[in-house]
């Protein structure tokens, strides 16, 4: 039964516009980004001043600067999962094929498989791209910058969709709240690109602000230079990347649990 109403949530979300336009806008994002370097820094890769980066420095640059582009997007297409059977007032309907926890459920487990494809597409983008310029642009040998930790790798695809997932628990708990997938977007945006962002710049340096969501993905870019067998050390104002991925998951589970335990409460029409 899960499986078959994870399908038919699936169908629900290949058909809306956001997924399609988060996939292309972030793809775009992650080429732009690589390409970016490569061509502002084509001199002095080309005469030695600077040395030409390995193939490790693409994905993990990818994969950096992707996850506060991709944090309105993914704060959007919860709000639209979550908020449209409010709107539409389809919730009955959707409610005799399972229970209204697993309703929940299989939304969020559904939007985080969906940020982790970003992820991994991105991943490949960057990949791609940085080839492209080592090889067909500069002319270098590819085996020269096969400096990659696939299993690290793997692993960031992982923990960068992690330190996502409070970000669509506490979206759909909004949904919930609110019973509106506009109400979901404006709040949902007014706190990631906002509210956020105001108080960990004015607060920067504070302890406390480890405990932003922001920051914990913050944390978790750190550990991208994994990927490139290398270790370094995030500033003492921000959790380990470790401690980062535990908080991250307990907020998800708080929010995603609130959102159930309302829900469950809820006077449904439609």
């Amino acid at each position: 039964m899960f499986f078959r109403l994870l399908s038919i949530e699936w169908t629900r979300l290949t058909r809306r516009t956001v997924l399609w336009l988060t996939l292309a806008a972030s793809l775009y994002y992650v080429w732009a980004a690589v390409e970016n370097y490569y061509r502002l820094t084509s001199v002095k890769l080309l005469d030695g001043t600077e040395k030409m980066p390995g193939l490790a420095f693409d994905l993990a640059n990818g994969l950096d600067g992707l996850y506060p582009f991709l944090m309105p997007f993914v704060v959007i297409m919860a709000a639209l999962v979550f908020g449209n059977d409010y709107s539409q007032r389809t919730n009955r309907h959707w409610l005799m094929h399972a229970s209204r926890s697993n309703s929940l459920l299989t939304k969020f487990i559904l939007l985080t498989g969906a940020t982790a494809l970003v992820q991994a597409l991105a991943v490949v983008t960057a990949g791609i791209t940085g080839w492209h310029y080592k090889t067909q642009v500069f002319h270098f040998a590819l085996a020269e910058f096969l400096n990659v930790n696939w299993e690290a790798t793997l692993a960031a695809v992982g923990y960068m969709t992690l330190v996502l997932t409070p970000y669509i628990a506490l979206t759909a708990l909004i949904a919930v709240l609110t019973r509106s997938a506009f109400a979901s977007v404006v709040i949902g945006l007014g706190y990631t690109q906002f509210i956020e962002i105001v108080f960990t710049s004015i607060a920067y340096g504070e302890n406390w602000t480890r405990w932003a969501l922001r920051n914990l993905g913050f944390s978790a870019t750190y550990l991208l230079n994994s990927i490139g067998n290398r270790v370094v050390e995030p500033p003492p104002h921000v959790f380990s990347p470790t401690s980062a991925f535990v908080v991250a998951g307990v907020y998800a589970a708080i929010f995603l649990s609130l959102a159930v335990w309302l829900y469950r409460r809820q006077d449904i029409g439609g």
